[in-house]
């Protein structure tokens, strides 16, 4: 094993413990942020593998945050169901929805899928905003949060903070993991030979279709996902979490981050939500500034923090060699 990977994984497992043991070192103000960060993570990651990893730049990935947001609360509110089973419901929701809009838009690259992927955004916003026996529309839908029922074990109260920032991490942990490790499988080497030619890959003989709209069902899964816990912690939704201000923000937030480095987007959501709750204690312009160091950023870390993190290690290993 290299220096590399071992100090990786010591990175790993320091924050891991850190993460353990957070809600006994920070005030539950804090900790309701950091639920918020874990939460939108898991969504700049699945939105990451399909850009960073495949080259299919999304406009509209919103439109699997919502359906999942709004999958949860509707099942919480009319069918009873307990905590978990609602999160994974809006997952599943959210991939049959994408099987439904992925069909036509992976044939697609480029422009032409990042347009696409906005005009069908706009669409399944206004029928969640025009729909309102259903969603609420602006107004939203409130509900309060179901238990966590675990057979054999009984329910666990989700209404207290530390409960449900426990049952964040666990979730949120376990996909961010399942991600990292279907990078490294055939397939996840795969989606990425299709983004760097697509041509060459079908000409050897591979499905580049059915592997787009796979890579495109797993990262509609995990938005729809991370949608369900946003929800659920909010105790809310409405139709501002399929607006195309939430595509935009995460999109933000990962190339912030660093486009292409899997841990890039979970960089770049840390940062921002944290420098957002900062400035706007201190002024009410805080998105101009956000602004000024978005382009900065941009100007200065094409990589992101992401690459200007490892340029940064990089050259500490070669100064200790």
């Amino acid at each position: 094993m290299t220096h590399y990977r071992i100090w990786n994984w010591l990175l790993f497992i320091f924050f891991l413990a850190l993460l353990a043991f957070l809600p006994i070192l920070i005030s539950e103000f804090s900790l309701n942020l950091v639920i918020t960060m874990l939460i939108m993570s898991l969504f700049a990651i699945g939105l990451n593998i399909l850009f960073g990893q495949a080259g299919l730049l999304s406009f509209g990935h919103a439109a699997y945050f919502g359906t999942g947001a709004y999958t949860s609360i509707l099942l919480y509110k009319h069918f009873g169901l307990s905590l978990l089973p609602g999160i994974l419901a809006g997952g599943i929701c959210s991939v049959i929805l994408g099987v439904i809009l992925g069909v036509f838009m992976v044939r697609l690259s480029g422009m032409p899928f990042a347009l696409l992927s906005l005009a069908f955004n706009m669409i399944i916003f206004s029928v969640a905003e025009k729909w309102r026996a259903l969603t609420g529309g602006e107004d939203g839908i409130a509900m309060q949060r179901p238990d966590l029922f675990i057979p054999g074990f009984g329910s666990i109260d989700m209404f207290p903070t530390v409960n449900f920032y426990y049952f964040v991490l666990i979730i949120v942990v376990l996909c961010i993991v399942y991600c990292w490790w279907f990078t490294k499988t055939p397939l996840g080497r795969l989606n990425v030979c299709i983004r760097e030619n697509k041509e060459r890959a079908g000409f050897i003989g591979h499905n580049t279709y059915a592997t787009n709209l796979l890579v495109y069902l797993i990262c509609a899964f995990f938005c729809g996902v991370s949608g369900a816990l946003a929800s659920s912690f909010q105790e809310f939704v409405s139709t501002s979490m399929i607006h195309l201000h939430k595509s935009g923000d995460i999109l933000i937030t990962t190339f912030v981050g660093g486009i292409g480095i899997f841990w890039g987007p979970i960089a770049g959501v840390c940062f921002l939500t944290y420098l957002n709750d900062v400035l706007s204690s201190f002024t009410e312009h805080w998105v101009i500034i956000q602004g000024a160091i978005f382009i900065s950023i941009v100007m200065y870390a094409p990589d992101g923090i992401s690459g200007l993190l490892l340029r940064i290690k990089a050259r500490l290993f070669d100064r200790f060699k």
